[in-house]
């Protein structure tokens, strides 16, 4: 039997299977955390919803069996800043509605929509969310 390909991910400090959505996760998170400036401390992977710290009891029952691709915390208050989902696919409207789900959950201020060769990113608190295609470092998203 051919053991499967892997990927070291550098957040988790494990090898991971390098399936295509993962590599699409860590070549982004290289670029967050290399070219960005986010913080390795404040970003979680693969974290299922109903154990997110700031959620209430009701809140973790509610919430779906789904795991997060990607969570950005802010450094003081430890809230969420910025959801990432990973797709290996075309980014399409409809993949925006799921970020846009675990979102009512989560609360992050910020969300985004990635793969291999694009990202869309929107602040929601915004009135009329508009995805921008690039996304900003760390310190551009705390400041606002």
């Amino acid at each position: 039997m051919k053991e499967k390909a892997k990927i070291y991910d550098e957040i988790r400090k494990k090898w991971v299977e390098a399936t295509p959505e993962e590599i699409i996760r860590q070549n982004l998170l290289h670029h967050m955390v290399q070219n960005l400036g986010y913080p390795k401390s404040l970003i979680a992977l693969e974290k299922e919803l109903s154990t997110l710290p700031h959620l209430s009891p009701q809140q973790k029952q509610q919430a779906p069996k789904r795991r997060l691709d990607i969570l950005v915390y802010q450094k003081k208050s430890f809230l969420p800043l910025l959801l990432i989902e990973c797709k290996a696919i075309p980014l399409t409207p409809n993949k925006i509605h799921q970020v846009l789900g675990y979102n009512t959950f989560v609360q992050a201020p910020y969300i985004g929509l990635c793969n291999e060769k694009e990202i869309w990113i929107a602040n929601v608190q915004e009135e009329e969310a508009t995805f921008a295609v690039n996304l900003p470092p760390y310190s551009t998203l705390v400041e606002t």
